[in-house]
């Protein structure tokens, strides 16, 4: 099975929606909580099938899969269970920065407190911070300035009392642009360090 769409989310269970299902396997595609949904392609043997619909389903085997329709009400009677057993989804944290600074803009100091009441929420919480930069400098100085600004969220952590080891950081250069600019174009909404806590 190949799975297509960042935010898609797929279910893979050992048993069928419905009693009368002879295959062990199911695949259905559900919404995220503001209603994206993303794509599966299932592909059993010949031939693939392409789920692109909230609730779109199907039971993979031995002559290809069949597709069905499944509902909200459904998966939540059969699957419940299973469902709220899964971890939380990660949230992520935008952090703005200074022009050519590892110093966090005031309104990001205001952010970075609601980071700990989201850790608080989770029993083993891991942190993923990734600095980014915009298009100005060479790429070796944005690289070094973009794994800065995520070291000195880690040390901000650190300093509050969660363990390093929980926390994972990477520079990010000029790569992932949140707003598209042209080469050595300022932009302070590419300044910035996002934080994922899972």
């Amino acid at each position: 099975m190949n799975r297509g769409g960042a935010r898609t989310v797929a279910i893979l269970l050992g048993a069928a929606v419905l009693a009368s299902c002879a295959s062990s396997d199911l695949v259905v595609v559900l919404p995220e909580h503001d209603g994206h949904v993303g794509a599966v392609v299932v592909a059993p043997g010949p031939g693939q099938v392409v789920l692109n619909k909230a609730y779109a389903g199907a039971r993979p085997g031995p002559g290809g899969a069949r597709t069905f329709t499944s509902n909200s009400d459904r998966i939540n009677r059969e699957f419940g269970p299973a469902l709220a057993a899964l971890p939380a989804r990660p949230t992520v944290f935008r952090l703005y920065f200074l022009n050519d600074s590892t110093e966090m803009t005031p309104e990001a100091h205001e952010a970075f407190e609601k980071v700990f009441a989201e850790i608080a929420h989770r029993p083993a919480p891991e942190i993923v911070v990734t600095g980014h930069t915009d298009t100005v400098g060479k790429p070796e100085d944005k690289d070094k300035l973009s794994y800065d600004r995520a070291e000195a969220i880690a040390e901000l952590f650190a300093a509050r009392g969660i363990p390093r080891d929980t926390i994972t950081i990477a520079g990010r250069g000029d790569r992932e642009l949140l707003k598209p600019t042209a080469d050595q174009v300022p932009e302070p909404r590419n300044r910035r360090v996002e934080i994922t806590v899972r």
